[in-house]
């Protein structure tokens, strides 16, 4: 195969497997564009399993920034959450990323409550079916201890879906929260959650943001409606789709603000996600993927 048609092949793949490694889509891009400056040099008719060798090189660039001293270094205030993938034009090659690979959200941050090996581990084996002679040697261990490392990765994610709901029920959670947003009445919103549902704000340390989770629906409720009366959700709301599923994008003079998304289960919302780092908001208003 030839390095173009290898590379135009597997870059959305490449990239969804460096963005639910690294939870940022600046930091994903960066890898696959290491990839493809690797790949212009390498001798291809040698390799016999393209796909395995290009995510062999994906996963090992995504593990050595996990572990290098600059991302080490980095301190982060207050909860982290991932990058919101917002789709804005259906013909980039990220709308179609986002519904074959169905990069959700809520499944995106579970992944990162995983350690960085268990992570690999488990996209190679849940997401792209590799068996565990091929993982072994794309990470150089042993199909033994691989099966232990998935294992514990498959306790700790406990989804049997990437998906969370179906479109039309996160639609009407969206309206239902604009609503609340706009009038000060969450109560419809709120009835739509689960009693222990979990509230996370990502400011970075940048805006104003709650330091730590909100839990419960009581202070859930108590919490959007404080932050309503202080004017945090001035400006316009948008309902789009983010990393496949609706979400809201919260606009303040044309400038993203908040990237709000939900989980849920059959009882209701979960947790919902206020991604409000102006950092992880740069790429929401224009095209983003190379």
């Amino acid at each position: 195969m030839k390095f173009e048609c290898l590379y135009h092949n597997y870059k959305p793949l490449a990239f969804s497997v460096a963005y639910q490694m690294m939870g940022s889509i600046h930091d994903a891009e960066d890898i696959v564009q290491d990839v493809y400056v690797d790949l212009k040099e390498m001798d291809l008719s040698s390799i016999s399993e393209h796909k395995a060798y290009l995510m062999k090189m994906v996963v090992n660039k995504s593990l050595n920034f996990l572990h290098s001293a600059r991302y080490k270094k980095e301190v982060y205030t207050g909860p982290w959450l991932p990058e919101p993938l917002v789709e804005i034009n259906q013909d980039e090659p990220l709308h179609r990323l986002v519904h074959e690979e169905s990069i959700s959200y809520a499944f995106t941050v579970l992944l990162h409550n995983l350690t960085e090996l268990e992570r690999c581990v488990y996209i190679l084996r849940e997401s792209l079916s590799f068996d565990y002679a091929t993982i072994s040697v794309i990470l150089n261990r042993t199909e033994q201890s691989l099966r232990k490392v998935y294992s514990r990765a498959k306790q700790k994610v406990k989804s049997p879906t990437k998906k969370t709901k179906d479109t039309l029920e996160n639609s009407t959670l969206a309206s239902l929260f604009i609503n609340g947003a706009t009038n000060g009445d969450f109560d419809p919103f709120i009835n739509k959650l689960t009693e222990n549902v979990i509230l996370v704000t990502d400011g970075g340390g940048k805006v104003l943001a709650a330091l730590n989770p909100i839990y419960g629906k009581k202070n859930v409720s108590a919490f959007l409606l404080g932050i309503y009366k202080r004017g945090s959700f001035e400006g316009i709301f948008n309902i789009t789709k983010i990393n496949g599923e609706q979400g809201i994008l919260q606009e303040v003079e044309g400038v993203t603000s908040k990237a709000i998304m939900f989980a849920n289960d059959s009882k209701g919302v979960t947790t919902i996600y206020f991604v409000m780092n102006p950092k992880k908001l740069l790429k929401t208003s224009h095209k983003f993927y190379p």
